[in-house]
């Protein structure tokens, strides 16, 4: 990219970053926030209406008497993202307008880890499917925000753990099979970032964001903004130790968080009772399948008052509650907020992690956290990785601005 294509491209990129966080911008208020005069500023915009990236607003959407100025918004038909937040078991699907409003979901199960090449083949199929189902041409997508469990270094689009490609990080290989950018975040970081913009954390600076699915995953926010600590992988919660010679987690390590009180613990221990002649409504009905056993069967037992159910569920509440509040104790959060597949509301599991918490914590610190329920439900990871991919698309900070701005 020449010199003057360059200057160009971070003028624009600076207008929109801007239209992204701001959301409805007046000429004036554009030059206040990216430093850009108003001359060039109007020949930019009139670049990014032509390339149908900004439209003017209507005056009816301002507000305010006399005559409004010119304000102008992202167009949110200019182009799309996708999010895909893959988890261990079930894998979802979010076609986002530069509005974020949601134009397609899906929620499929997630397609054997085991075989890279294999999953990214279906991954693939998915997402054409998906942008065919909402009429919408491949051209018209500007990037793809991917989450993933494990070890994940999202910056570097290296995964540790799962999707390791011979001769391709992550991001490289899902980059050329998309011939899109891709931005590849951790899972619970992601939903963190999902519900810093969009969900119970916006507005806030420190929170503690608990993904509890079939693990158990940790997005930190400090001071606004997502922790990763030196190399990235800040956040593994479900691997300090709960059990002093507890059973042995595929982590290597002995006792961890995980292996007492993740979906993946509770099904285990669950069977196991159950094999082992425990009587539960999770067994009395002939036609039981406990291959078909899994977390949310649980969930819905306890809250039909299954006494084996909603003990297993208080027992993972203590184990959560007791790591939670050392949590407290470090961070001094403002805000817990709950969210993945084994909450669902459920009252048993919520008071015990709370009752406990609050036990383990020292009353000064946590006289005034607040526990909260992520309304975006299975969705924040989705989102908070989308955005991250939208935000990669209009940052400037790989231009070198201050060299030309």
């Amino acid at each position: 990219m020449g010199k003057v294509r360059r200057k160009i491209q971070i003028r624009k990129n600076l207008v929109l970053k801007t239209l992204l966080n701001e959301k409805i911008q007046s000429l004036t208020e554009l030059k206040n926030h990216t430093g850009i005069s108003l001359p060039v500023l109007t020949n930019i915009i009139k670049q990014l209406k032509k390339e149908n990236l900004v439209v003017q607003v209507k005056e009816k959407e301002t507000i305010g008497a006399g005559r409004p100025p010119q304000v102008f918004k992202l167009n949110r038909k200019g182009g799309y993202i996708i999010g895909i937040d893959i988890g261990r078991t079930f894998t979802n699907f979010l076609l986002l307008d530069l509005e974020f409003n949601i134009v397609e979901e899906r929620r499929k199960s997630t397609y054997s880890l085991d075989d890279p090449g294999v999953f990214l083949e279906e991954i693939f199929s998915e997402v054409k499917s998906i942008v065919t189902a909402a009429k919408l041409s491949w051209s018209q997508i500007l990037g793809i925000g991917v989450a993933i469990p494990g070890i994940v270094r999202g910056q570097e689009g290296i995964s540790e753990t799962y999707l390791k490609f011979k001769n391709h990080s992550v991001r490289d290989a899902f980059t050329k099979k998309f011939k899109k950018p891709v931005h590849i975040e951790h899972d619970a970081k992601a939903m963190a970032l999902g519900e810093l913009w969009m969900g119970k954390a916006k507005g806030c600076q420190n929170v503690l964001c608990l993904n509890l699915g079939w693990g158990v995953g940790l997005g930190i926010i400090v001071d606004g903004k997502i922790y990763y600590g030196k190399d990235g992988f800040a956040g593994e919660f479900g691997h300090i130790q709960v059990v002093p010679d507890g059973d042995l987690c595929y982590c290597g390590k002995f006792g961890c968080l995980e292996t007492v009180a993740s979906g993946k613990a509770l099904t285990r221990i669950a069977k196991n009772k159950l094999l082992n002649g425990q009587k539960s409504i999770l067994n009395k009905e002939k036609d039981f399948d406990i291959n078909k056993l899994d977390a949310r069967s649980i969930l819905e037992a306890a809250n039909k008052g299954d006494q084996f159910s909603i003990e297993l569920l208080e027992t993972t509440g203590k184990y959560l509650g007791l790591g939670i509040g050392y949590l407290i104790n470090l961070f001094n959060p403002e805000k817990i907020i709950l969210g993945g597949g084994i909450t669902v509301a459920n009252p048993y599991l919520l008071d015990s992690i709370i009752s406990t918490a609050m036990k383990q914590s020292l009353t000064h610190i946590n006289k005034d956290v607040q526990f909260e329920l992520s309304t975006l439900g299975f969705r924040a990871g989705a989102i908070g990785v989308a955005m991250l991919a939208v935000r990669d698309l209009f940052e400037v900070d790989h231009l070198n601005p201050t060299a030309y701005v």
